[in-house]
């Protein structure tokens, strides 16, 4: 049997928004993102990244590139006890004026807002894609969770280039302020309601009952097409059919009362993850002083007071998740220093570029076949920047 799948924007979803990330070192999971994919693969969905990436058509980075990101990141969620299944992304760009690259400029059916990327994978990975869904920040991803057919998610987005809602774009299915927040919308919402489809059917023969056509006509596409959109805007209650005949009306007006529109709160704005426990510090947490920042590190109120102070040097209850959490920013703080350790290239560097400095400007110039001196010095040069990239690449 195919398994559900949430369908996931990366930059601004699960990571901070960038612009065009292109190293490690650029990752910053966003608070809140580690549990909400612990809880939806708890609860047996596939978790799906689906991404445009015309950084690599802007020749900003490579496949290869792409493909060590995402092992840094997953080496990352790993750490915090989460993961993701799969990786789809869009290397193209439409625009040739700005791709790099001729073979990807292209004008594609992976990029979004189009479903391709979406369609490839729930071929690749046998998803039901009526019970899945997308969660992303701009409107573009919804729109390729709408276009192919999914309930959607819509975040506060990062990128200054979405706008408000564009016209032709249905509402999404539900609004959430962080992942954590959606993957709970996720969670709570029924599977997919068959029997909300059905149930205009019965309301056609009333109209008509001794005509077969009129029957068959509304059954088939518009009543089912139209009882799913108002599913998938997330809005509880039913609103009557365009067209539809007298007693329709009355089942609506006795559901009005049950079905209570969903409202989604705005909680605080999360400033971050606790270094220790890995739950989320909220801004009025830290200006309540309910929680804190110690050392460049957020600590929620329970981690806090078994924080040092004064000198003191108090070992942690629980040394696992503050270890789990060290372990992660030990390998931020890595690849952002990417230079500060010494190492053998390095040396060899350094010591190649002496040689180049002594042929060029003592040999070169005291020696009478100062020609021969000066292209020993350019070809060791040479030698001195090939082995400074080698020495960042590896």
């Amino acid at each position: 049997m195919a398994d559900p799948a949430v369908f996931l924007d990366r930059d601004g979803t699960l990571i901070e928004e960038v612009g065009y990330p292109t190293r490690p070192e650029q990752i910053r999971i966003l608070g809140g993102v580690a549990r909400a994919l612990g809880r939806l693969s708890a609860a047996g969905y596939k978790l799906v990244v689906v991404t445009n990436q015309s950084a690599i058509a802007r020749g900003l980075m490579s496949e290869d590139d792409l493909h060590r990101f995402h092992q840094a990141l997953d080496e990352q969620f790993d750490l915090l006890g989460a993961r993701v299944d799969a990786y789809y992304a869009c290397p193209h760009h439409p625009d040739a004026s700005q791709a790099q690259r001729p073979d990807l400029a292209i004008d594609c059916d992976c990029r979004k807002p189009k479903p391709g990327l979406i369609l490839r994978a729930a071929k690749d990975l046998d998803i039901d894609m009526a019970r899945s869904w997308l969660v992303g920040d701009t409107w573009r991803d919804i729109a390729a969770g709408q276009a192919a057919g999914l309930r959607t998610v819509k975040l506060p987005t990062g990128d200054p280039r979405d706008g408000p809602r564009p016209d032709d774009l249905a509402p999404p299915t539900a609004e959430a302020p962080g992942l954590d927040e959606a993957a709970g919308i996720i969670l709570a919402a029924p599977e997919v309601a068959p029997q909300m489809a059905e149930a205009p059917a019965p309301e056609a023969p009333a109209a008509e009952p001794q005509a077969a056509a009129p029957v068959e006509e509304p059954a088939s596409a518009p009543a089912p097409t139209e009882v799913e959109e108002v599913y998938l805007a997330d809005a509880p209650v039913p609103e009557p059919l365009p067209g539809a005949p007298g007693p329709a009306p009355a089942p609506v007006t006795e559901e009005e009362p049950v079905i209570a529109p969903r409202k989604i709160p705005a909680p605080d704005a999360v400033r971050g993850p606790c270094a220790r426990c890995g739950r989320d510090v909220s801004e009025s947490d830290l200006v309540s002083g309910a929680a804190g920042e110690h050392d460049g590190f957020l600590f929620c109120g329970e981690c806090l007071a078994r924080q040092p102070r004064g000198g003191e040097e108090v070992l942690p209850e629980n040394t696992a998740d503050l270890l789990r959490s060290m372990l992660v920013e030990l390998r931020r703080l890595s690849r952002t220093r990417p230079g500060s350790s010494f190492t053998f290239l390095r040396l060899m560097a350094y010591l190649v570029q002496a040689g180049a400095l002594f042929c060029g400007l003592v040999l070169g110039l005291v020696s009478d076949d100062k020609a021969t001196y000066l292209q020993i010095a350019i070809l060791l040069q040479l030698m001195v920047v090939s082995l400074l990239l080698l020495e960042r690449n590896s």
